[in-house]
């Protein structure tokens, strides 16, 4: 059984509100906020932070008619480990898989069910060098599988290089800030950020952004976070993904391409259990929801928006 999920034309309106998050002081992206996204921050020197999550995005109706319509079971799982060495090198990687398992109903852009289950796997590795105390420059790579299950692993691999630069002001202060090219399955090379951002004002309220090269261009997000007691947090933010794999040589478009963005809301309830162990519940809306659908050379056969869904998720983080 095959299904779908894709977001382009709100993808662009999405983006807008992204870099809007990025200006303004309430803003966040760490491990429990994006299913493609891990806070290198949280790795403790030579050590490993893991994490394990779940999300429901609700049913949607997929405009264009035909009462289609579409839910996501989302499933993901993280790792990454950093190591300091020779005083001045820090060397980063990271390693990421994600299930993604759609359901289409109805005619129109569901007609045929256009994908079922989307797998993830992505690596990214980055080398960083302290200029000093304050200054550090980092450079590294991200290679990515996106295919649907039954789909040949090979043909949906991208791949490409990012460059940044981070400033420490203090403890309470932490930018880094870059960009990596990234190839695409039948289509151009994006160029996408790459973020993070850790700033504590004061001691119960944190902000946090980050973004990341993904299948489809970028995995962003925001959040501001307010620590009600010691153990627990809530948080406000977005999350902002872009999805590009490749299909099965069934279905509507055989060995095509399928494509979904879109931008979930949400509040956080976080917990920490142990000081290496937390727990996060999240609730809100997906937002700027958009499918499109392309044959085997990259030539768009359905493009479609779809309307906001309910999304709901767990995710634990722990480390070593």
């Amino acid at each position: 059984m095959r299904n779908q999920f894709n977001l382009r034309s709100r993808g662009r309106f999405a983006l807008t509100l992204l870099a809007v998050a990025l200006v303004l002081p309430c803003t966040i992206a760490r491990a429990q906020d994006a299913e493609e996204t891990l806070d290198e921050e949280s790795a403790p020197q030579a050590g490993f932070v893991g994490e394990v999550g779940y999300a429901w995005q609700g049913e949607s109706d997929i405009d264009g008619g035909g009462g289609a319509s579409m839910h996501v079971n989302r499933f993901d799982v993280g790792l990454l480990g950093r190591l300091d060495f020779a005083e001045r090198f820090r060397w980063t990687n990271s390693l990421f898989y994600a299930a993604n398992d759609y359901k289409f109903d109805g005619g129109g852009f569901s007609a045929g069910n256009p994908w079922g289950t989307v797998n993830t796997l992505r690596l990214q590795t980055k080398l960083r060098f302290a200029i000093d105390e304050q200054w550090g420059i980092s450079a590294g790579g991200v290679f990515t599988f996106a295919p649907e299950s039954g789909a040949d692993w090979g043909d949906s691999f991208t791949g490409g290089g990012l460059l940044a630069a981070d400033y420490r002001a203090s403890k309470d202060f932490m930018v880094s800030l870059g960009a990596a090219v990234v190839s695409q399955i039948e289509d151009d090379a994006r160029v996408v950020p790459s973020v993070i951002l850790v700033w504590t004002p004061q001691d119960e309220w944190a902000v946090r952004v980050g973004a990341v090269p993904a299948s489809g261009g970028a995995a962003a997000a925001a959040e501001v976070a307010y620590r009600i007691a010691e153990p627990v947090e809530i948080g406000l933010g977005a999350l902002y993904n872009q999805r590009r794999f490749r299909l099965d040589d069934g279905g509507p478009a055989p060995d095509g391409v399928g494509e979904d963005d879109n931008l979930p809301v949400r509040l956080r309830l976080g917990w920490n259990a142990l000081p290496n162990l937390s727990f996060n519940a999240l609730a809100g809306v997906a937002l700027a929801g958009s499918l499109q659908l392309d044959d085997r050379s990259g030539n768009t056969l359905r493009d479609q928006n779809y309307d906001p869904a309910p999304y709901v998720g767990l995710r634990m983080i722990g480390s070593l």
